[in-house]
């Protein structure tokens, strides 16, 4: 017989519920985290929880008591050679290099876009190392950092803002399609109307076909293909065509001012 088993399984459950419940109390108390006493439907196993409830603590002390520290600092203020001085055949070995130094200090650099070795290789060393970053260091903890923070790549952007808009907009189990209209374009019944005139879409095609840019404002020229089935019938319109959305660069972010749809078929 096993004389550390528990005798009753589900006493020693009880017990770490109660001690996970004394563990959020001290999260709320001393840090100020969100955690109700009691979680109604909650499936998480109490061990798990418990586990989980240890490493929100181990961060909370971590972050609560750490500084700010540049990124060159924080990695050990290794010698690396200026970008300008490095031959082309050479600067992906030298990125390379700087990448695992990074990784080896739980540091991680990615891209959203393609960004060539000698750019990269630049605003490592000369944007990101001056970064400053909390001064802490947990296992699993990894510091991301994505170029396009910095250097945001408007053209992406747009493109991404358009096709995800669309996706939403032609979709009526969603309305997240809000969250890319501007205020104006949000008050706007247009919107709601047309979805409202239709019990579901299915969307073909939707191709970007020119993008033009100016600093605050976008235009987008599109191809469309959908069909719409009519609310209360079966009548089906189709729309095919070129289309237009107009965008606004507001808060650091691009939103959809209007669109114009092809007429239907």
């Amino acid at each position: 017989m096993n004389t550390n088993e528990p005798e009753n399984f589900e006493d020693e459950l009880e017990r770490i519920k109660q001690e996970n419940n004394l563990k959020k109390m001290k999260l709320r108390l001393e840090y100020g985290a969100d955690f109700p006493l009691e979680s109604e439907n909650n499936d998480l196993p109490v061990e798990v929880e418990s586990q989980f409830l240890d490493n929100v603590m181990e961060f909370e002390k971590a972050f609560h008591h750490s500084e700010r520290i540049r990124i060159y600092d924080f990695i050990g203020k290794p010698d690396y050679k200026k970008c300008e001085t490095i031959p082309d055949p050479e600067i992906s070995t030298e990125l390379d290099q700087i990448m695992k130094l990074l990784n080896q200090n739980q540091i991680e650099v990615d891209t959203l876009c393609e960004v060539n070795d000698r750019e990269l290789y630049r605003f490592i060393t000369e944007e990101l190392f001056f970064t400053e970053t909390d001064n802490m260091r947990m296992n699993g903890w990894i510091i991301h950092f994505t170029y396009e923070e910095f250097h945001p790549n408007h053209e992406y952007d747009i493109r991404n803002n358009c096709k995800w808009f669309i996706e939403s907009f032609l979709n009526k189990e969603s309305d997240f399609y809000t969250t890319y209209l501007t205020k104006e374009a949000e008050g706007d019944s247009w919107f709601e109307n047309f979805r409202k005139s239709f019990y579901s879409f299915q969307v073909n095609q939707f191709e970007i076909i020119d993008l033009k840019l100016d600093q605050q404002i976008a235009t987008v020229i599109f191809d469309i293909s959908f069909s719409g089935i009519i609310e209360g019938s079966n009548e089906t319109e189709y729309f095919s065509g070129r289309g237009k959305i107009e965008l606004a660069y507001l808060y650091d972010y691009w939103c959809i001012e209007s669109i114009t749809l092809p007429s239907n078929a």
